[in-house]
């Protein structure tokens, strides 16, 4: 076992950016995804077809984040388990993980093939796309097995510090379904279904991959017959981090799709206003990755101190890791305002969603930075264990979008989803100061000189 995974002695920096780099690589091919299949769509299809495609990844996303969440919680007690040296009980946790959030995830896809329709119908999907969705989401959900597979056992990778692999495998299956999108899509003709089938075969290559690196390289991640055991505690330290990390994502996903619906409502005549809120998600997705990637790799390294007792070096490394990432989001809070239209422009290539893309993109970038502060204090939640905290937050902040959405837009239309947006980005970092300062109060440490 390679010296370099353990996080809990060390220059500090450079672990952290050892950590971040990868996981910044990792999110923002993750994007690529989406963005290859948007711009293949609107090449090959048509605008319609974006909009369908914007309305099928609401309800996808929701899937996508409870998943991540879930192994984002079960990644915390590796690391932690890492941290002690414990390889029995990190191999018997992964096993209780894997049997956990694999039996929801299978639940969660059969009650999706179901009651599919009664979804559609919830999010207000219009008429002439609600073919199209429905098509892309059989395929996609079935896909959610192999979703599923790679964030497990990616999730697992990084909690140990090896950031790097899972970045190799994305790239190679981006580059795959870059390919098999636009045979599928321009050359089969097969319309918005193509980009499902490119997209599920991808995550099924990177799973894959993953697995067998793991086999080879990290063979202390595989649990054998004598680690198969749902023991008690295990199970309750397991559901009460990976629970909490997925009702968090999905709370934030639930309210995603109700402002979905409230974006869908403004398009009795055109589709306008849905092509510019999913053109203005892609742009809030790739920039989101960076703030994503620093509370990741803040979470890792708190994580893996918290579990060897170095809590002084975890706050350390959180204040290191913040100010990274606070410094990131200024570029962006900036670069959105300035560039809006050429953003636009990028994924509508004109027409009626236009302005309303540029609008939006402009008012959400006075509270961006925001959303960076958000990542940060939500790495030294998950690290620390409080993955409650991170959950009042997320239901906090959402509350305050779907309601002000739903208020607002019949006068502001898509505007009013950016103010809120704005709003409860606010009410989140107020709430996370109050809980950092009072935590870091009660363990009466104080911050470390950052030198």
């Amino acid at each position: 076992m390679s010296r370099q995974l353990h996080l809990t002695s060390g220059s500090i920096l450079p672990q952290l950016l050892g950590l971040a780099l990868p996981l910044l690589g990792a999110n923002v091919l993750q994007q690529l995804y989406n963005i290859a299949n948007s711009l293949v769509v609107t090449w090959y299809v048509g605008e319609r077809a974006l909009a369908a495609l914007g309305i099928a990844e609401s309800v996808m996303n929701l899937y996508i984040y409870v998943i991540t969440g879930a192994c984002m919680g079960a990644g915390v007690l590796v690391a932690q388990f890492f941290g002690e040296q414990n390889f029995v009980r990190l191999r018997r946790q992964l096993f209780v993980s894997a049997v956990l959030i694999g039996g929801s995830v299978l639940a969660a896809v059969i009650l999706g093939q179901l009651f599919l329709p009664q979804i559609l119908t919830l999010i207000q999907t219009p008429d002439e796309v609600r073919g199209q969705v429905s098509n892309y989401l059989r395929i996609i959900l079935v896909g959610m097995v192999f979703t599923f597979a790679y964030n497990y056992l990616a999730a697992s990778l990084r909690s140990i510090g090896d950031t790097r692999a899972a970045l190799g495998f994305l790239f190679l299956s981006l580059g795959y379904n870059l390919a098999a999108a636009w045979v599928l899509v321009a050359v089969l003709d097969l319309g918005i279904v193509g980009t499902a089938l490119a997209t599920a075969t991808a995550q099924l290559l990177s799973a894959a991959l993953c697995f067998f690196y793991i086999r080879k390289k990290r063979s202390f991640l595989l649990f054998g017959r004598e680690d198969m055991v749902m023991e008690p505690s295990l199970i309750r330290l397991t559901i009460s981090y990976c629970a909490v990390a997925a009702l968090q994502q999905s709370s934030l996903y639930l309210g995603k799709l109700m402002i979905q619906g409230a974006v869908n409502g403004i398009s009795a005549v055109s589709t306008a206003a849905i092509s510019a809120f999913t053109a203005a998600g892609r742009v809030e997705n790739f920039t989101q990755a960076f703030g994503l990637s620093g509370c990741e790799a803040m979470a890792i390294f708190i994580a893996q101190n918290h579990g060897a007792g170095e809590d002084r070096r975890a706050l350390k490394g959180f204040l290191m890791g913040s100010s990274l990432t606070i410094g990131v989001g200024v570029f962006f809070s900036v670069g959105m305002g300035l560039f809006a239209q050429p953003l636009a422009h990028l994924f509508l290539g004109g027409g009626e969603g236009m302005a309303p893309c540029i609008s939006y993109l402009k008012l959400i970038s006075w509270f961006y930075i925001l959303s960076f502060f958000g990542n940060s204090f939500v790495g030294w939640f998950r690290g620390t264990g409080r993955m409650n905290i991170t959950f009042f937050g997320t239901t906090l902040q959402i509350a305050i979008r779907v309601i002000g959405a739903y208020l607002l837009v019949d006068a502001m239309e898509l505007d009013a989803v950016a103010l809120s947006t704005g709003l409860g980005w606010v009410a989140i970092v107020l709430f996370q100061i109050t809980v950092f300062l009072l935590q870091v109060k009660g363990n009466r440490l104080q911050p470390p000189h950052m030198v």
